[in-house]
């Protein structure tokens, strides 16, 4: 049977990012809009900030073209990186801080059952099909070359000292959209039963493609748990680098990844030379690729390695993560947040489809809470509410993340405070806090919290408020004031236990925060971006 075409609307997608296990800061972005088709991963260049704010133009300058549809979709994928590109070079030539600094990415759109890729660098975007996975980008570096030309094996290239260097990239000179090598397009067509994975060399690098596929497969019809998976192997293998993947999935490809598993009556079948998970075979096979990758199973001895791989298999293969849904259309989605959270546990992810929802969220320990689409999934008061309203309350040691969340708080329907957060490692990730609050982001006795890639625009009130007890890394962050009075961005009881870096600060001057002595305030001026203007940047 040929399996027909299928459109954006029809995409189920995920993504994640992980700072990995030996980089402290995280330089990937990714976007991921299965409502526009739009989908990428963006790996920053630099070190410390550059590479960050080099991620960060590309991406809000992709989105700004993207949205205006003239063209056809290779000419707006084209000029959209073209545009980064320039943007970056533009920066970093002005900027002695961010001078050298460039990006590489991965670029999809699929519009009208048609998928188009522009592409530079070593990021990669593979497409999985019932006859396998097929990598559909170059890498453009040395070795990834004579990797595409078969002159060395996958194995060879991910080990090879030259791997990270490229030819290619977004922002270290000046482009013309249509200068011939620059922007690789490829254009494919993307059939029902197919899946897309963009992925950054940290997943790449670290992971083979026949385990990928295998991963992608042994998941399939859960794109959340895909990306857990491949975000955790990445780092089980050893976590060199920063690790960010975008998986989109059309509709028939898990059925037919069931269907091929049943008429072999066997669990999906893994990749040539990999036996399935829970086999003998595949663990030990699995112990000798990790070994490869420089992980240390046996750093405790050998009793202590085996049982090290056993328990990587058994995380891979059975304890998966669930996803429940809200705001979606199928049986087993839900009407209200409350009610997904009442079933989740630690691990499990609560994901909300677009749209508004007027109910008070309490999030589990552990729990994950994240849009679909990144600043689509709206929490509000509504009018005529009464008492107190904090929208967004999360407690507990387990950590868990809330990404892509929007808050509003509107004059007829005000909000007290948009998070309250606190116990242990929770995960702020681009989420837009907007309107009028006492607190945008109120940390009480919480620790080793991270708030990054967010936009918070407060009408009156601090953006984020951080008690004595509290302690947290604050970056990446872009804070706009309102005409008016308004606080202070932050309100900081110790600044020696908060880390504030590499934040946009626009309209605030030099007032970016209350509770800081002269030496403080001029630490944070240095290590920040203070711009005068009051227009709110786009994200």
């Amino acid at each position: 049977m040929i399996a027909g075409r299928t459109s954006a609307a029809e995409l189920s997608a995920a993504t994640r990012t992980d700072t990995g296990r030996e980089r402290t800061n995280n330089e990937d972005l990714s976007l991921c809009d299965p409502d526009e088709g739009i989908f990428a991963v963006i790996d920053g260049v630099g070190g410390q900030a550059a590479g960050e704010i080099a991620a960060g133009i590309a991406r809000t300058v992709i989105l700004e073209r993207l949205a205006r549809p003239l063209g056809t979709p290779a000419e707006r994928v084209r000029e959209a990186i073209a545009l980064a590109n320039n943007e970056i070079f533009k920066e970093a030539d002005e900027s002695l801080a961010h001078h050298g600094m460039t990006c590489v990415l991965t670029l999809a759109l699929v519009t009208d059952r048609h998928l188009t890729i522009g592409h530079v660098g070593d990021s990669r975007l593979y497409k999985l099909s019932p006859a396998g996975i097929r990598k559909l980008t170059h890498d453009h570096s040395p070795i990834g070359e004579r990797e595409d030309a078969h002159q060395i094996s996958e194995a060879d290239a991910m080990r090879h000292p030259r791997r990270n260097e490229v030819f290619r990239d977004v922002g270290s000179e000046c482009h013309d959209k249509d200068d011939e090598g620059f922007v690789e397009i490829v254009e494919d067509t993307l059939e029902s039963d197919c899946a897309l994975l963009l992925c950054t060399d940290g997943l790449s690098d670290m992971v083979p493609s026949s385990i990928i596929d295998h991963l992608v497969r042994q998941h399939a019809g859960n794109p959340q748990a895909v990306v857990d998976a491949l975000v955790l192997a990445a780092n089980d293998a050893g976590g060199k680098d920063n690790i960010t993947a975008v998986y989109a999935e059309a509709p028939d490809f898990a059925r037919a990844v069931r269907a091929g598993a049943s008429s072999r009556g066997t669990l999906p079948e893994a990749p040539a030379g990999l036996a399935s998970p829970g086999s003998q075979s595949f663990s030990g096979q699995f112990r000798r690729w990790a070994l490869t990758r420089g992980t240390t199973w046996f750093a405790c001895g050998a009793i202590a390695g085996v049982v090290a791989v056993l328990l990587l298999v058994w995380r891979l293969g059975v304890a998966e993560s669930r996803t429940f849904i809200v705001g979606g259309t199928g049986e087993q989605t839900f009407t209200r947040i409350a009610d997904a959270m009442a079933l989740a546990r630690a691990g499990d992810v609560v994901q909300l489809e677009s749209g508004t929802y007027t109910e008070q969220v309490v999030v589990p320990d552990g729990v994950d809470l994240e849009a679909r689409t990144a600043g689509k999934a709206t929490l509000a008061r509504a009018e005529g509410a009464a008492g107190e309203w904090t929208a967004l309350t999360a407690a507990g040691s387990s950590g868990g993340r809330i990404a892509g969340i929007r808050i509003e708080s509107t004059a007829k329907a005000p909000i007290d405070v948009g998070m309250r957060i606190s116990g242990q490692g929770r995960r702020i990730e681009l989420v837009d806090i907007d309107g009028p609050m006492h607190a945008g982001i109120e940390l009480t006795q919480a620790t080793a919290v991270t708030i990054r890639g967010s936009l918070i625009h407060p009408a009156q009130g601090a953006a984020i408020t951080i008690d004595d007890t509290s302690e947290a890394t604050i970056t990446t962050n872009t804070f706009v004031r309102s005409a008016g009075p308004v606080e202070p961005a932050l309100s900081i009881a110790s600044a020696g236990r908060t880390v504030v870096a590499r934040n946009v600060f626009v309209g605030y001057g030099t007032d970016i925060s209350r509770g800081l002595s002269a030496e403080e305030r001029l630490q944070f001026l240095s290590g920040n971006f203070i711009v005068a203007s009051e227009a709110t940047p786009g994200r």
